[in-house]
C-alpha cells in the first residue's frame, strides 16, 4: 500500500472533538490553542518546553519579593524586609522584631528560663482610659502551687484599688495601695484580708509615715521558758526574761505579746526562747479576778498575771503594768486589753 499525505482543509470531526484549521485549535478538550511562541499570550495557549524551564530557573531558591518588600533566606537566618526596611529576622538563636510587636488575643505564654526587658517602664492596664474601668488587682502573681495550704498559695504584689483606710488613705491620696499577699486561683477570686496579708522583707524601709494593725512595741528578749500571750515579766531567772510571781512586784518589765505592730530583735529567736515583749502600747494581759474599764493592773501572786488595784490601795508608778480598756466580770484569768505602760 502506497502512503499517501492526508490533507484537511476546513477541519475535522471525531466524536466530541473537533480540530479548526484555521484557528489551530481542539475543541472538546477546554478549546487549548497550540501555540509556536516562547511565551503564552492566552489563558488557552500552552507554553513550550525551553520557556517552562527558563522560567523555573529564574525564581530565586532564597527570596520571595514583591517591589521594595521580600522575605530571604540567607545562610543560617531569614529576614522579612517591608518597604525597604528590615521588619523580622529569625535565626537559630534568636527572633528579632525591628518593629512594634503587637499581639491580639486574650492570653500571652512564655516558656523560658528568664524574661530580659530593657524598657524601663512596664505598663499595665494599657486600655483603661478611666478610674471607673479599674479593675481591683493590678501587678503580679508568683505561682506556687495554688492549693489550700497557707505555705503553696500563690503569692501576689498588687495595686489594691479597693483599699481605703479612711476613704483616701492618709498620705498617698491615691484610693488605694500596694499590697503583698497571698490567695487561690484569679485576681477575682482572692481578696486582701488581713488573714491573707505576707510579709515583705527590707533593710530600711523610707517612709512619710506608716501605719499597723496591731498597736505595741515590742521587742524580742530570752526567755527561761515558754510564754503565753499577756503573760507579765521581769528581767531576771535562769535567762534575759521570767515570769512575776510576787504581789505587787515592783520591777516589772513588760507584757509577752504575739501581734506587735513594731516588733524589734526578730532575728534574736522564735517565739518560745525569745518572746516579744511588749513595754508600750495596747495589748491583751493575763488577769486574775475582776476588773473595771480602766482600772490600774498591777503583778498578782499567780505567775506571770496581773490583777485589778483594789480601790484606796498603795501603790507607786513602778507597781503598775497599765490600765484596762475593758472590764473583766468573772473571777478567773483571763485576757483584757489593756493600755501598757512599765516604768523602768
Amino acid at each position: 500500500m502506497t502512503t499517501r499525505n492526508f490533507r484537511v482543509n476546513s477541519g475535522l470531526s471525531v466524536g466530541a472533538g473537533a480540530w479548526t484549521v484555521s484557528t489551530e485549535a481542539i475543541t472538546g478538550v477546554d478549546a487549548v490553542t497550540l501555540s509556536t511562541t516562547t511565551a503564552p499570550t492566552a489563558d488557552g495557549e500552552l507554553s513550550n518546553k525551553k520557556y517552562v524551564d527558563d522560567q523555573i530557573s529564574a525564581i530565586s531558591s532564597t527570596s520571595i519579593t514583591s517591589g521594595s518588600t521580600n522575605v530571604t533566606v540567607a545562610g543560617t537566618s531569614a529576614t522579612t524586609t517591608v518597604s525597604g526596611s528590615a521588619a523580622l529576622t529569625i535565626n537559630a538563636t534568636a527572633t528579632r522584631v525591628h518593629g512594634n510587636l503587637i499581639v491580639d488575643g486574650t492570653r500571652t505564654e512564655l516558656n523560658t528560663a528568664q524574661l530580659s526587658v530593657e524598657d524601663n517602664i512596664i505598663e499595665l492596664n494599657r486600655g483603661i482610659s478611666a478610674n471607673s474601668g479599674m479593675p481591683t488587682y493590678t501587678g503580679l502573681k508568683v505561682q506556687r502551687g495554688e492549693t489550700s495550704s497557707a505555705t503553696e498559695e500563690d503569692l501576689w504584689w498588687v495595686w489594691d484599688e479597693s483599699f481605703a483606710d479612711d476613704g483616701t488613705t492618709l498620705y498617698g491620696n491615691a484610693g488605694g495601695a500596694w499590697t503583698a499577699l497571698r490567695g487561690q486561683g484569679s485576681a477575682a477570686d482572692i481578696t486582701s484580708t488581713e488573714a491573707n496579708l505576707v510579709d515583705i522583707r527590707a533593710n530600711v524601709v523610707h517612709a512619710t509615715s506608716t501605719s499597723a494593725s496591731y498597736s505595741d512595741v515590742a521587742e524580742r528578749f530570752e526567755a527561761d521558758a515558754p510564754m503565753a500571750e499577756g503573760a507579765v515579766v521581769t528581767l531576771g531567772g535562769d535567762a534575759e526574761i521570767t515570769e512575776t510571781g510576787t504581789d505587787l512586784q515592783d520591777d516589772v518589765f513588760g507584757v509577752v505579746s504575739t501581734k506587735p505592730a513594731y516588733a524589734m530583735n526578730v532575728l534574736a529567736g522564735n517565739s518560745d526562747s525569745h518572746p516579744f515583749v511588749a513595754m508600750t502600747g495596747r495589748t491583751p494581759v493575763r488577769v486574775s479576778g475582776l476588773v473595771s474599764k480602766g482600772q490600774r493592773l498591777v503583778a498578782s501572786s499567780v505567775k506571770g498575771t496581773a490583777r485589778a488595784v483594789a480601790t484606796n490601795e498603795a501603790i507607786t508608778p513602778f507597781h503598775v503594768i497599765g490600765r484596762a480598756l475593758e472590764s473583766k466580770t468573772d473571777a478567773g484569768i483571763g485576757l483584757v486589753n489593756c493600755v501598757v505602760r512599765t516604768n523602768n
